[in-house]
């Protein structure tokens, strides 16, 4: 069996290096871990690469919104993502086990993932602890890790899915933003 890739308590770290692009990079310490792509600036089609699994994410569907996520080339679904109206929502496995997404705050700044007992896995915390004005534009993500009890394949797929999430929620509050400005 492989060993686990991360244990309880450690910290990874959502950067983007250029305000405006839609390019994300995982780090663990100072060491790069995986990265985040967005296909376009428009779409949501995304490409997450890290060194145990590579991941692509898309949103679909108006009536019936979900995202969908594959392994790169796959014609098939791994998993889906059913997101709730007021946010948060549920990463549903095809084997059947579902996992909460759901906001830990009332600013939508902080999520987590839990199992369907409600124990959390993983949790992200929007920014960074050294918050310089040249970066206010970022999105940038801290990521603990709450438990050990998942596969390194989950761990991969809730990293880079969790991280995605946060962007389209970012991009549809400025989308909504410019549309009630205008």
């Amino acid at each position: 069996m492989q060993e686990f890739a991360t244990q309880a308590g450690d910290e990874l770290y959502w950067r983007q290096p250029k305000t405006g692009a839609r390019y994300f990079e995982l780090f663990r310490g100072e060491q790069a871990f995986g990265s985040l792509e967005f296909r376009s600036l428009w779409g949501t089609l995304a490409a997450a690469k890290n060194p145990i699994q590579d991941w692509s994410f898309k949103r679909m569907g108006f009536m019936n919104p979900h995202v969908t996520i594959r392994h790169p080339g796959a014609e098939s679904d791994y998993a889906l993502y059913f997101p709730k109206v007021f946010g948060g929502g549920t990463l549903q496995l095809l084997d059947g086990r579902p996992f909460a997404w759901e906001p830990v705050n009332f600013w939508r700044t902080q999520w987590r993932f839990t199992d369907k007992n409600g124990s959390p896995i993983m949790r992200f915390d929007q920014g960074s602890e050294e918050r310089r004005m040249s970066e206010f534009a970022k999105l940038e993500s801290r990521v603990k890790i709450e438990s050990s009890r998942i596969t390194n394949q989950e761990f991969s797929l809730m990293a880079s899915l969790g991280f995605y999430l946060m962007a389209l929620y970012q991009a549809d509050a400025a989308a909504a933003g410019n549309a009630l400005s205008n």
